[in-house]
């Protein structure tokens, strides 16, 4: 009997495991079931050029250098005339340079993604029309709190991955 009741109970909570895409699979395709991209917050950082209008990006050449880690996601204001219009979500890859301990560099990123988000609202990283994230002026706003924090010669490479904006309707 206790056998039996094994059965059914792993059955039962392995076919809600699966629906939930949660089964593996495979595929090229990264929104295909099990490869990460059911997740919907995982799913504005995975977005790909064809998926929207993307700007392009400089990329860091090895994802899996060891001294380039990315920052969690960051959520900013966007605003216009002192007004909020909106938030953008960015996700944001650095690299630290050499004789950088970044292990240290990353046990303090909450303290950084706090510098980040006070920096941004007390200068608007936003466009002129607080519609979208103005890349280059976030990256010399951001860039700065870093080496604040880290030290002058800290960060070797600052890159934002992705960006996503959501307006207020108004």
């Amino acid at each position: 009997m206790r056998l039996i009741l094994a059965i059914l109970m792993s059955l039962v909570l392995q076919s809600g495991a699966l629906a939930l895409g949660g089964g593996g699979g495979g595929g090229d395709d990264r929104r295909s079931s099990g490869s990460g991209g059911g997740n919907r917050f995982l799913l504005i950082f995975n977005r790909t050029e064809a998926d929207g209008d993307a700007e392009p990006e400089e990329e860091i050449e090895d994802d899996s250098d060891p001294r380039a880690f990315t920052l969690p996601a960051l959520v900013v204001p966007l605003s216009v005339d002192g007004r909020l219009t909106g938030f953008a979500y960015v996700s944001m890859r650095l690299r630290a340079a050499d004789g950088q301990n970044v292990w240290t560099m990353q046990e303090n990123a909450h303290y950084a993604l706090d510098a980040l988000v006070r920096a941004s609202y007390r200068t608007p990283v936003g466009d002129e029309r607080g519609q979208a994230l103005n890349r280059e002026r976030a990256l010399d706003v951001w860039r700065g709190v870093l080496q604040d924090l880290y030290g002058a010669n800290a960060i070797d490479r600052l890159e934002i991955r992705s960006a996503d904006t959501r307006l207020f309707d108004r």
